[in-house]
């Protein structure tokens, strides 16, 4: 989007949800990693059941950090958590600096 277009609130609120949706996901991935391993020990074979869930560990995880890089700032169209390579999970568009509760403030 050009910074010449005006957004609806209603589209600013929508984008900024799925960035939330997106960022939610995230974390609950990373949280969900020691609850996972404490299962996996318990099973009858622990060595077995620590490599499988730690590779579908990983793979949710490459998932959530890919979805959480690519999604769109609805301000200005650009990624909300990349700046060139760079991928940070900050509360702030890098290009635009919109919040992620700015249509929460309204």
């Amino acid at each position: 989007m050009d910074n010449l277009e005006a957004i609806s609130p209603g589209e600013l609120k929508s984008g900024l949800q799925k960035i939330r949706r997106r960022r939610w996901f995230f974390w609950i991935i990373i949280m969900a990693y020691l609850p996972a391993m404490m299962v996996a020990l318990r099973s009858s074979q622990p060595t077995q059941a620590i490599g499988i869930v730690f590779v579908v560990w990983i793979f949710f995880l490459i998932v959530a950090v890919t979805m959480m890089a690519l999604v769109r700032c609805p301000e200005c169209g650009n990624c909300f958590h990349m700046n060139g390579f760079l991928f940070r999970p900050v509360r702030k568009c890098f290009h635009c600096k919109l919040h992620l509760t700015t249509d929460k403030k309204n």
